[in-house]
């Protein structure tokens, strides 16, 4: 009997086990394997090929496009995780930039996020909120990891320098000051916006500020509060690209 994984409704040859089998060894004497175990063998190779096959596939919906109907969600590996929350931003900023989950209990600051990987450049990436109709992950600096923990928690981000944040995906919002919706699918309309940076400046020169954009929907830079507090904060949202867009990094020829 030969067992192996089915490719285009091929087998793999005999061959190629028997060759991996023979360079098994144990210390001091040859691994000889019986027929039984030859089945084993050939059996747990195909699961492990089968299971990197589904890993790298998994991977690859980390970037790719929602199918239409579906929401982000937590229920990814962490290394899916990783790879969303690093298409957010520069390669410049992700290569050694830290990536924490969003905190289970949506209630909880981001102090309960699980690290995902260390990192040393002073930002944070972080992967899609769920509950969205497109991805959107996050990266954001020192300054803005600041606004963005006091704004959830409803506090005054005391901000005292400008804070940079890259979403290079883009987002699906519900509008202007709308509550997260507990239902996704409830939602009449999603604003998509393009992939952006958001800008925070000092509490000394929101003035600057005023008068600005707060369409969400005509693919300019907006301004946006995204706290019901007295003592929210707002922060620019600059589009690089239109809703649905997608931009891609590539070397100059």
């Amino acid at each position: 009997m030969v067992i192996g994984v089915a490719s285009s409704k091929r087998h793999l040859p005999p061959a190629t086990f028997a060759s991996f089998a023979r360079q098994l060894q144990f210390p001091g004497r040859a691994f000889k394997l019986r027929s039984h175990e030859n089945i084993l063998l050939y059996t747990a190779i195909g699961l492990v090929a089968i299971s990197l096959a589904a890993r790298a596939e998994d991977l690859s919906t980390a970037t790719a496009p929602l199918p239409p109907g579906t929401f982000t969600t937590p229920a990814h590996s962490d290394e899916w995780k990783i790879a969303n929350a690093l298409s957010a931003a520069p390669a410049t900023i992700t290569e050694h930039a830290s990536v924490v989950d969003w905190p289970a209990n949506p209630r909880d600051d981001m102090s309960h996020g699980r690290v995902l990987r260390q990192g040393n450049n002073g930002w944070t990436c972080m992967p899609d909120v769920p509950g969205r109709p497109q991805h959107d992950p996050m990266c954001v600096d020192e300054t803005m990891m600041q606004w963005l923990m006091a704004t959830l928690a409803g506090k005054k981000p005391n901000i005292d320098q400008v804070g940079l944040s890259y979403m290079l995906m883009g987002e699906a919002r519900q509008g202007q000051g709308a509550p997260p919706a507990k239902d996704p699918a409830q939602v009449k309309e999603w604003f998509y916006v393009g992939p952006h940076v958001m800008i925070v400046l000092p509490d000394t020169a929101q003035d600057a500020l005023r008068g600005i954009n707060q369409d969400l929907s005509n693919n300019l830079p907006y301004v946006s509060i995204l706290s019901s507090s007295a003592d929210a904060t707002p922060i620019w949202v600059v589009p690089v690209a239109k809703g649905g867009d997608r931009i891609k990094e590539e070397p100059l020829k």
